[in-house]
């Protein structure tokens, strides 16, 4: 009778220890991917992370080595700070550099302006969160 308690203890044990490698195995493969698939798809994730005020979607369109684990929660932050109501992104050109931009005005009609440097990286589309070196996009 012992051996069969502590077989079925041990049975248990191994059983809950592979559910839970299950489970996590389950929960990395539905995490959803960082970036975007296309340019425009970018830009769209984007405008509606940063219209609806979700920072973790924003977050995993930065590409990871170029902001802290918590830029966009700031970002969104400032935004608000700023009362910028009528936020939207524009994509801009500079020659063959792509540009988003979160463009708006806010209570006081003075305008608000972050510009971001998009990237591909393993075919995948990021904005990096390092400041442009071009000065006219906030115009």
């Amino acid at each position: 009778m012992q051996t069969w308690k502590k077989r079925s203890i041990l049975g248990a044990c191994l059983a809950v220890f592979l559910g839970w490698i299950v489970w996590i195995c389950v929960a990395i493969t539905n995490e959803p991917a960082e970036g975007a698939d296309s340019l425009t798809a970018l830009r769209d994730d984007a405008r509606t992370a940063v219209q609806g005020e979700d920072a973790e979607h924003l977050q995993r369109l930065f590409d990871e080595d170029s902001v802290a684990d918590d830029y966009a929660e700031t970002f969104i932050d400032r935004l608000k700070d700023a009362d910028a109501l009528n936020a939207d992104l524009v994509l801009e050109k500079r020659e063959k550099t792509s540009y988003l931009v979160v463009k708006g005005n806010n209570r006081d009609g003075a305008a608000v302006c972050t510009p971001w440097m998009v990237t591909t990286k393993d075919s995948r589309w990021y904005l990096d969160g390092t400041p442009p070196t071009v000065g006219d996009l906030c115009q």
